[in-house]
């Protein structure tokens, strides 16, 4: 082999090493869009979710891919409560709500006071999150019988929509999932 053919054959390893690469972080990152939010993107949802609940500081934001909201931020406003706040991709707040944290506190089955969405956001998503929410913690305190719910989501699993977790008056934990039209597919005890 001469020289020349060398020079190029080298060059054309070089590149398909570096395009191989390429094409496995892209592929690696696909399907994985939960997790911290930064930059900008931080930026703006902090912007979107202090507008709409007052004076305090953002203490998580998190991209979520559960097929609900597409940014979940936690807020502790200056009187110290905390508050969750779900925004839709336009950085429009779809939900307010009071933070689970898991004590007699907390009541996160009802909205919290500021829970209207800013002038900006479709007020019926903001209608539709909280009736799904409301509809789903309606029926898994139906399926348990008493307690009061401390925990919501929306989930991306194939047999439930839903995972709400219901707290007894024994301290003891239940998750209930329910399918899209709130019909309880399963209850598991919380092992805490």
């Amino acid at each position: 082999m001469n020289k020349k053919n060398i020079l190029i054959a080298t060059a054309v390893g070089v590149v398909l090493m570096l395009g191989g690469a390429g094409i496995a972080l892209a592929v690696s990152d696909l399907g994985d869009n939960d997790g911290p939010l930064t930059g900008e993107t931080l930026d703006r949802a902090s912007n979107a979710a202090l507008a709409e609940v007052g004076p305090g500081t953002v203490t998580s934001a998190e991209r979520n891919d559960d097929g609900g909201s597409v940014y979940d931020l936690e807020v502790r406003l200056d009187d110290g409560t905390t508050v969750d706040v779900e925004l839709n991709d336009s950085f429009d707040v779809v939900w307010v709500g009071d933070y689970d944290t898991n004590d007699n506190n907390s009541n996160t089955s009802s909205p919290a006071p500021s829970a209207t969405p800013s002038a900006t956001a479709d007020t019926s998503a903001a209608d539709q999150a909280a009736n799904e929410r409301a509809s789903a913690e309606a029926a898994a305190l139906a399926a348990i019988g008493s307690g009061r719910v401390t925990d919501f989501d929306r989930d991306d699993d194939w047999d439930h929509l839903y995972e709400v977790e219901v707290t007894l008056d024994d301290g003891s934990d239940r998750d209930v999932d329910l399918d899209a039209n709130f019909v309880v597919v399963s209850i598991d005890d919380v092992q805490q």
